[in-house]
């Protein structure tokens, strides 16, 4: 009987032993599970929290750099912003777009000299080697004391000076006026505040009264500024130095161009 009970207690204890291993085990394999999870956790956080390479970067900061533009607009943008209440181009005047126009400018807001040429790449405003370039056109400002200063400074012809010379009908209802000697010939009018002049050669053959019917076509197209004074047109047959000076308050701009044509589709886009 004795024997009978010493053998329930050995298996009694024997069965809690067991019991309590297993729960050891279960509790070992559950924390060995949890630490792996926050190793794993921990391992993703940190590989989302590393900084970006500087081969990275530079790509970026590459391609940003591809991607400037420098088109007529963007420079034309970029260089409103660098001298307020200034006039300039919106058009670049060219029918040809096969090249870069290029800007570079030196003065301030009050008086100042912009230049436009052309090149095979796409360049900054000012950038330094626009200096070589020969531009197409140029345009200045000039800012003085008074409205009055500033119209002394047109060579303004008034319609009632040329009123006797020789007529020539110029199309669209203008009719200009002839005035020749020592080989030379100009033919003149007023349109508006405007007065305009061709100037030519009869004996170099370059006579000046095509460029004017075209020019009044022209007009008839793109307006030219409408200065609060006076505004001149000084065109020549054959040169490369076609200028358009108005007069805006205490300012007078000056735009010379190497063509009659693009001088006027520069001018008309002025704002």
């Amino acid at each position: 009987m004795k024997l009978y009970k010493l053998g329930g207690v050995l298996l009694l204890s024997l069965v809690l032993v067991g019991c309590s291993n297993g729960n050891s085990s279960k509790q070992s394999s559950n924390n060995a599970s949890k630490s792996d999870m926050q190793n794993s956790s921990s391992t993703a956080s940190s590989s989302s929290q590393q900084p970006v390479s500087a081969s990275s970067t530079s790509s970026a900061n590459h391609a940003q750099s591809d991607s400037q533009s420098y088109d007529f607009s963007s420079l034309t943008k970029d260089l409103s912003s660098k001298l307020s209440d200034t006039l300039l181009p919106q058009n670049s005047g060219l029918s040809d777009t096969s090249k870069n126009v290029h800007i570079r400018y030196n003065g301030n807001s009050a008086n100042s000299n912009i230049y436009y040429s052309l090149g095979d790449s796409a360049l900054a405003l000012n950038d330094p080697s626009l200096k070589s370039e020969t531009p197409y056109a140029v345009l200045s400002k000039r800012s003085y004391s008074s409205s009055s200063e500033a119209q002394s400074h047109l060579d303004y012809t008034a319609a009632s000076e040329i009123k006797g010379l020789p007529k020539v009908d110029l199309g669209h209802s203008i009719v200009g006026h002839t005035q020749s000697g020592a080989g030379q010939q100009y033919i003149s009018w007023n349109e508006g505040n405007w007065s305009i002049s061709v100037h030519g050669s009869p004996v170099n053959n370059t006579t000046p009264k095509k460029l004017a019917v075209s020019s009044v076509s022209m007009f008839e197209n793109y307006a030219l500024p409408a200065p609060n004074t006076q505004g001149v047109v000084k065109f020549n047959v054959g040169s490369q130095s076609q200028v358009i000076t108005w007069q805006n308050g205490s300012v007078v701009y000056r735009l010379r161009a190497n063509d009659p044509a693009t001088a006027i589709k520069m001018a008309a886009s002025m704002k």
